[in-house]
């Protein structure tokens, strides 16, 4: 059995031992070979290193539910019987608390940013079809737009001219509407065209926009601010995300603990438990 090669988190190269072993058991090589199918890494190296390392933390959560009945001593680590083991095996040995009122107000009145509606805007656009693949027809699409633009910039009653343009030369079906999409908000649309609208502000856009469907013109008539969301409407998205957060910082603790109460060898797990 040939050594395996890996590299540690930040990359260092070395060479893992032939024998893994947790408490005394050899983990064979070609399970490690096997588990490297399941771990995001940045090479090859670091991917085994990842893969024994998993290899290791399941062999001790199996050991652990083995002994209290919750699976079978050679389980397999990757099936669903596996996964409920872990749980009821965490659950037991976790007593996680719900956060507080007290901790769920302090995280609200600490992050006030996370804590707003989101913005909604009244938008009308023109849309001139081009594939972005298709170089040729973004640039006819492009010029299109930018004749547009300068129809519009001269125009008393811009607004106005805008919609005239939607009419005749949007092919979108709210052309109908002058090129009105009604309310807009965060979500509603791809990307780029969700930026223009929300970062220049009321007005028309001073840029043609490029999105998957062409190339587009964009007015923004209202634009109305998030606003602050009153405590009462998130405490539970709150209790929640804190109560998760503690649970997982338990579980980190409670493998760690795990890792250094066993005797590993051919594996330095040092920092690596979560």
């Amino acid at each position: 059995m040939s050594a395996l090669l890996a590299s540690d988190a930040a990359g260092r190269e070395f060479e893992l031992a032939e024998a893994v072993a947790v408490n005394g058991n050899e983990i064979p090589a070609d399970l490690i070979y096997q588990e490297m199918q399941y771990q995001t890494a940045n090479s090859p190296r670091q991917a085994i290193y990842r893969a024994a390392r998993a290899l290791v933390i399941g062999w001790l959560l199996r050991e652990k539910a083995a002994g209290q009945g919750l699976c079978a001593a050679d389980e397999d680590l990757h099936s669903e019987a596996f996964d409920h083991a872990v749980s009821d095996l965490l659950k037991g040995e976790l007593q996680v608390s719900p956060a507080s009122e007290a901790e769920c107000r302090a995280y609200f009145e600490a992050h006030p940013h996370k804590f707003r509606s989101d913005p909604l805007a009244e938008v009308r656009h023109i849309l001139i079809p081009a594939a972005p693949d298709d170089s040729e027809a973004c640039a006819k699409a492009r010029a299109a737009a930018e004749d547009m633009l300068k129809q519009i910039r001269a125009d008393a009653n811009p607004l106005q001219a805008f919609a005239q343009l939607a009419q005749s030369h949007s092919a979108c079906s709210s052309a109908e509407a002058g090129g009105s999409l009604g309310q807009v908000g965060r979500g509603d649309t791809v990307a780029s065209f969700e930026r223009a609208v929300f970062e220049q502000g009321i007005g028309l856009v001073e840029e043609p926009v490029e999105t998957p469907y062409g190339v587009h013109l964009i007015y923004v008539e209202q634009c109305e601010p998030g606003r602050p969301l009153e405590y009462e409407y998130v405490s539970e998205r709150i209790e929640e995300y804190l109560t998760e957060k503690r649970r997982r910082q338990m579980t980190s603790d409670y493998l760690q603990k795990m890792v250094q109460a066993a005797q590993i060898s051919g594996l330095d797990l040092s920092g690596e438990a979560h």
